[in-house]
């Protein structure tokens, strides 16, 4: 048994009765076996799995017999995949280009919603129907400078320089509500120099 002969296991086992004791060793024993039995099922149940939803599938698939491919109809149909696989990919969006065109859709919806809701007002009113009331015309949004274009991986630099504008404009909003709190007060506070 892994190449130990008679005389080196019995050299083992007192060196186990020494350290571990004769009432410890059986119990070692029993626990070093059941985690052996233990590995072998999960092995077992491993290889079974193993063989049921990847090897039977795939042996399967390669005994089953090659149906041929129907023939392509038009001649041309081959120039058109051509044509299709040579043409340039799209250009994925940036970002910025994302929120530029995201931002002029929020723009006109908003004017829509503004349009509509004048034409519903002049109905309310009696005013002429609104086939005949003057058509609304729908600001085009300002096109809005082309953001500048962000590095491709931001520094920890960049990062940071966030932070300050973000904290800043908290700053200021407390400050006016301070200063609004401090007007208020001395609104309140009774004039003249007698108290």
């Amino acid at each position: 048994m892994f190449g130990i002969g008679e005389g080196e296991l019995a050299i083992i086992v007192v060196f186990g009765f020494l350290l571990f004791g004769p009432d410890k060793l059986p119990q070692m024993g029993r626990t070093i076996g059941r985690a052996i039995r233990q590995f072998r099922e999960t092995q077992e149940k491993m290889t079974a799995v193993v063989q049921s939803e990847i090897i039977d599938p795939v042996s399967e698939a390669a005994s089953a017999p090659v149906k041929p491919k129907k023939a392509a109809v038009d001649d041309d149909s081959d120039a058109d995949k051509d044509a299709a696989e040579t043409a340039a990919p799209a250009k994925k969006e940036t970002f910025a280009e994302r929120r530029a065109r995201l931002a002029a859709e929020k723009a006109a919806s908003e004017a829509a919603a503004e349009g509509e809701g004048a034409a519903e007002e002049s109905e309310a009113e009696g005013a002429e129907p609104a086939a005949a009331a003057e058509p609304v015309v729908e600001p085009e949004p300002a096109a809005e400078p082309e953001p500048e274009p962000e590095p491709a991986e931001p520094t920890t630099a960049d990062l940071y320089a966030r932070r300050p504008r973000k904290r800043k404009a908290v700053v200021d909003q407390l400050a006016r509500e301070l200063e609004a709190e401090d007007d208020a007060a001395a609104a309140d506070a009774p004039k003249g120099g007698d108290e």
